[in-house]
């Protein structure tokens, strides 16, 4: 572990990287290749790196620093290892000061969801510039660390995996849906129904 992001070159092996997908004879006939030394180091952050992604020609990478950062790295073909990084913009995440907070996105990289150690879930969009917050999703009784979170291949689904052994799931939700809820739901005293996420103690559907 370290506070570098290293990026290894797969071109001059990318034949057998297509092979891989074709071989039927036992796998520990196929080819083994190495590719021992990066093409570029990056120190981006002053703190171990727990968690990055391509996003294109550029990478999401955070560390301890309470936010996501979006960088361009830059090589030089001449002298590799070498190069210098353009830092593109960052995505506050408060409270996520220690390590291991991975965060994840959906697959066409529109939103990336990041959890914290208070057990909140900030989701960013990643296709805006300046960065614009989706999300802040939170329940009373998730207060553990949330330790990774998962996107389903829309973006629509959220879970999230808790210090405390808790997985939990959230689903987004558009205004027809809601209002439907809001028109079926029977609250009985002391229960409501929120747009927040906020618990209620029964709620009853007419279908």
């Amino acid at each position: 572990m370290d506070n570098t992001v290293k990026i290894w070159s797969m071109k001059e092996f990318w034949t057998y990287v297509e092979k891989s997908f074709t071989w039927t004879d036992l796998p520990s006939k196929f080819p083994t290749k190495y590719v021992q030394f990066p093409v570029f180091i990056a120190s981006v952050h002053s703190n171990y790196v727990d968690c990055n992604r391509w996003l294109g020609d550029f990478i999401l990478s955070k560390s301890v620093d309470n936010e996501i950062v979006l960088w361009e790295p830059k090589t030089k073909e001449q002298t590799p290892g070498e190069g210098a990084i353009d830092i593109l913009q960052k995505y506050p995440v408060p409270e996520c000061d220690i390590w291991f907070i991975k965060f994840s996105c959906d697959f066409h990289y529109n939103a990336a969801a990041i959890g914290n150690r208070e057990g909140k879930i900030f989701v960013w969009e990643l296709q805006s510039s300046p960065p614009v917050l989706i999300a802040r999703l939170s329940h009373v009784q998730c207060k553990s660390p949330i330790r990774q979170t998962a996107m389903s291949f829309d973006g629509s689904t959220i879970l999230c995996c808790c210090e405390d052994g808790t997985i939990w799931r959230w689903d987004a939700m558009d205004e027809r849906m809601l209002d439907a809820c809001e028109r079926l739901a029977l609250c009985t005293e002391g229960t409501c129904l929120t747009r927040e996420g906020d618990p209620v103690n029964e709620m009853l559907f007419i279908i």
